[in-house]
């Protein structure tokens, strides 16, 4: 979108026919409302673009039902769960609460089925651990022995802290929880319930149950090795998690578990697509360079079906891919004003500094009420003296010439990410294929969270055949 203005994004990328729909700035407006907020299809007033979106929404994953499973379908060939499912909302954000809630009983089931079809035990890895959300559930509600891995060491050790106040308050969180899911409103947090004088003496989960290490994981990193190191105990059985894992790290994982026998379920959740490092395509701007040169392997494709048509996507259909179209449309939310504004200043950078076109990394400029202001913001971020220098006079031409452009940018913006959800289907179809095509065949793709909540939904689970009550 940077080069919306300096490129004539809406002449190039929208087709004539579509264009000629749209002639006034009202018209602009009425396609917004008609097209997105409503979400109508049968326009007479926009027909092509009505099409033009509906055959989009027909590629999503979320209408192609025969490459989904469902939890409940995916249940019917795993050990039934003893273990009951609470809400426990402290300590993390609702949408945190949403995504470990049912994050941490899929893996519960998942883990369970195994325990049931092996005699020994079974311990989960959760790969990019970060502050432990999800692992601290499964050690803490579960009783499951979890080994959380991050390459941050700090994350790790904000993850023990964590865990360590969550423990001490564990047996009134329970409590609570199990009152709100009877329907009874629990006593407010500082009084003590009868339910708590009755319990004082129950001893909350052990944090032995939980270990976290600070490692880059790659193929060559051993879980087991990992997991003898910080419990004395040797496994065959263990399953690599993952919830939003990070760009490389999400295909990492699918690779770590077809290279490790003893790895034998996977539930990975991944997300930050931008991140991800193509085959195909040239590594372009990458933020966290430390974290770049660790990155050896390609993270897409995966499947051989796109290795070998070399597909590449290139760094903005992955930035795309991981945008929300569904949190959009549920807050009809238009583009910020920054995207604008950073359409313009690329004019100017063309206009005074034209060596400098697509090289500028602005990032997040904050706390502006105007476009000078954003432009002297900018310049002092960047040192860039010819930008300050710039007279109000021609930043007030430039937004008085381009008035229009920005109502059609707050439309092509949103025509824009109607394909977020195919490219992300492209990327998520690709892992799946990876394993498919390595023989897994219990391997699947579900949609595991609320998208407008969590817009990074789809959980890729794959089981070995060891791991099952009973095959299909």
């Amino acid at each position: 979108m940077v080069n919306y203005l300096t490129d004539d994004h809406w002449k190039h990328f929208v087709p004539e026919p579509l264009r000629l729909e749209l002639r006034t700035a009202d018209d602009v407006n009425q396609a917004i409302e008609t097209l997105f907020w409503l979400s109508e299809r049968n326009s007479h007033q926009f027909p092509g673009f009505a099409s033009f979106l509906a055959t989009g929404e027909r590629q999503r994953l979320e209408n192609c039902e025969q490459l989904l499973t469902t939890v409940e379908q995916l249940e019917q060939h795993l050990t039934p769960a003893t273990h009951a499912q609470l809400s426990i909302k402290e300590f993390m954000s609702a949408k945190k609460c949403h995504e470990v809630e049912l994050a941490a009983a899929l893996v519960d089931k998942l883990v369970q089925s195994m325990s049931s079809a092996s005699s020994e035990s079974c311990f989960v890895v959760d790969a990019g651990d970060g502050k432990g959300y999800l692992s601290s559930r499964l050690a803490l509600q579960y009783g499951h022995r979890v080994l959380g891995i991050d390459a941050n060491t700090t994350n790790t050790e904000n993850a023990l802290s964590r865990n360590r106040k969550l423990q001490r308050a564990w047996n009134g969180l329970t409590e609570r929880a199990e009152l709100q899911s009877q329907g009874i409103i629990p006593a407010r947090r500082g009084k003590k319930s009868t339910a708590n004088q009755r319990d004082a003496s129950v001893i909350p989960p052990s944090l032995e149950n939980y270990k976290t290490t600070s490692r880059f994981i790659t193929t060559e990193l051993i879980l087991n090795d990992l997991v003898a190191e910080h419990f004395d105990q040797q496994s065959n059985n263990i399953c690599l998690t993952g919830l939003h894992t990070c760009g490389n790290l999400a295909a990492t994982c699918l690779q770590v578990f077809h290279a490790q026998d003893n790895c034998r379920i996977l539930c990975n959740v991944g997300c930050c697509y931008h991140l991800l490092r193509e085959h195909f395509s040239q590594q372009e701007f990458f933020g966290n360079k430390a974290l770049m040169e660790q990155q050896i392997d390609c993270g897409f494709p995966l499947s051989c079906y796109l290795q070998e048509r070399q597909v590449r996507l290139g760094r903005n259909a992955r930035m795309l891919a991981a945008q929300s179209i569904e949190r959009t449309l549920a807050a009809k939310e238009l583009p910020n004003i920054t995207l604008y504004y950073r359409a313009l200043l690329e004019l100017l950078v063309c206009r005074h500094a034209p060596h400098l076109k697509n090289e500028l990394q602005v990032g997040k400029v904050r706390k502006f009420d105007s476009f000078a202001e954003y432009v002297q913001k900018c310049a002092a971020k960047l040192n860039l003296p010819w930008l300050a220098a710039l007279k109000e006079e021609e930043l007030l031409s430039l937004l008085d010439k381009h008035e229009l452009d920005r109502q059609y940018l707050e439309l092509f913006y949103l025509i824009r990410m109607s394909f977020a959800p195919v490219l992300e289907s492209v990327i998520l179809l690709d892992r799946l294929l990876y394993l498919k095509e390595l023989g897994y065949e219990h391997s699947y793709l579900i949609d595991l969270f609320d998208a407008v909540i969590s817009p990074r939904h789809y959980a890729i689970v794959a089981i070995k055949h060891t791991a099952l009550r009973k095959q299909f």
